[in-house]
């Protein structure tokens, strides 16, 4: 059994002002490194085996102060890198709803292909690769990816067996953790967007609330 946990990246400017990023490089926020700080506190009592990250800044940033004081490398993985949004990166999501394209892509966002970028089955489908590259190097293991929103919610969708068309569902905060117990038949969700409380930091949600096992999730 394999216990994935899987960070997004803190805050930062554009998303304090909804401007998507894509593959853009943008730091955290000052609010962004208090995330990934509170997530420093609760990581060593999640006994981790490996550390993944995205390759962008704003993930190796969260990364590096999140693992600040942890002896693991980071393992930096292209496969976890934030949706490739083409033209619209640097854009406010207010003005996208100018772009046709942008209403196909709400409607229909396994077909539509973001000028320039990728489908959401593009990323759920390297997020996917990343995740089972690392268990099997670690089957037993307890493996952290920090990453970003959309191939987080990819994953999710993934394990609990739902429409990847919904995907926008899922509400996947900066700075929030999400686990997920894999087996070789089964994927148990353990906790979904999990926001540490630094004041109590003994508590950490390990069980979850009604878990959910899938079968046939690979």
């Amino acid at each position: 059994m394999v216990t994935i946990f899987l960070l997004r990246h803190g805050e930062t400017a554009w998303n304090e002002e909804r401007r998507v990023m894509g593959r853009l490089e943008v730091p955290l926020n000052r609010k962004g490194v208090f995330q990934a700080r509170r997530i420093a506190r609760i990581l060593p009592r999640l006994e981790l085996d490996a550390i993944y990250t995205s390759p962008l800044k704003r993930a190796l940033q969260t990364s590096r102060v999140a693992a600040k004081g942890s002896r693991l490398p980071l393992r930096i993985d292209p496969n976890l890198t934030e949706f490739a949004f083409g033209r619209w990166q640097g854009c406010k999501f207010e003005e996208l709803v100018k772009d046709k394209t942008y209403h196909r892509f709400l409607k229909d966002p396994l077909k539509t292909t973001v000028p320039g970028g990728e489908t959401i089955r593009d990323v759920q489908k390297r997020g996917l690769k990343s995740l089972r590259r690392a268990t099997r190097e670690f089957p037993k293991g307890r493996l952290l990816f920090v990453s970003h929103g959309d191939i987080i919610r990819a994953l999710i969708c993934h394990y609990l067996q739902l429409p990847l068309e919904e995907f926008r569902r899922l509400r996947i905060d900066n700075g929030s953790l999400t686990a997920v117990e894999v087996d070789s038949l089964w994927a148990e969700i353990k906790f979904i967007n999990y926001l540490p409380d630094i004041t109590d930091i003994s508590k950490i949600p390990y069980q979850g609330l009604n878990p959910t096992k899938l079968k046939k999730h690979r």
